[in-house]
């Protein structure tokens, strides 16, 4: 594999540094990059030891990064190793992320060689940015929930001309259903900025595997699944756990 993690990783950083100091007339918004990672047999734990020992530490200093988890695989119908998610204000917020972590080093590399190091231990990576719908989750409560469990990544693609209607679905229909059932300690909703033909992903904290059967016999019971599914074409459902040690903020 070349390079390519590392240019994905540092593509707000090739942005002449004069441009990106000019204030941003947009307002702030919640963007996550989310990097989706298969590594090379073997090689994992290494690429783990890099960011627990390397990067977190790092990131722990880069005040422009809001947020920052790493997950792990419980059941997906995709292999995937490895599942970073990185917060940022807006894509701006990447911007001066990059910014700063190019002056920021560890073991004697920059945050961008060991980008490199992580991508010779690669076989493939997956980069997403999405931004977030404040007024379709529970922003807090996601970003405190340290009750274990695990967290649901379910990526829909919507027949044209169908997004606001998801949206208010969503809104009115699913959030009502999670809180009046009980389903689930948070849920979130964002619309992909950057993806491979995928609208919108939803973030579901549940505590168990018998939760999300749970949460989906509720959603049939009340009749939101059949609304859903005369918006949604295609659906992808990926469920990870929270990595110890894998979290900044």
């Amino acid at each position: 594999m070349t390079h390519a993690l590392v240019r994905v990783l540092m593509v707000a950083a090739i942005v002449p540094i004069s441009l990106m100091a000019q204030p941003s007339t947009s307002p702030l918004s919640d963007v996550r990059q989310i990097v989706t990672f298969r590594f090379l047999p073997g090689r994992g734990d290494s690429a783990l030891a890099i960011y627990q020992r390397e990067l977190v530490p790092l990131y722990r200093a880069n005040a422009a990064m809001r947020r920052f988890r790493g997950f792990r695989e419980a059941e997906s119908p995709e292999p995937l190793d490895l599942v970073v998610v990185s917060s940022f204000d807006g894509m701006a917020g990447m911007d001066d992320s990059n910014v700063a972590l190019r002056g920021l080093s560890s073991g004697g590399r920059s945050v961008f060689q060991w980008y490199g190091a992580l991508s010779d231990l690669s076989q493939q990576h997956h980069d997403q940015f999405v931004e977030m719908l404040p007024d379709l989750g529970d922003v807090d409560a996601a970003g405190v929930d340290s009750a274990g469990g695990l967290v649901v990544m379910e990526y829909v693609r919507l027949s044209p001309g169908n997004r606001r209607a998801f949206e208010r679905t969503v809104g009115a229909r699913v959030r009502a259903v999670e809180r009046a059932r009980g389903l689930v300690r948070w849920s979130e909703t964002g619309r992909l900025l950057v993806s491979d033909g995928w609208d919108y992903v939803r973030l579901i904290g549940i505590a168990s595997l018998a939760s999300w059967q749970a949460y989906g016999h509720a959603m049939d019971a009340s009749g939101v699944t059949d609304d859903l599914d005369r918006l949604v074409v295609a659906r992808k459902t990926i469920i990870v756990r929270q990595v110890q040690g894998l979290s900044v903020r």
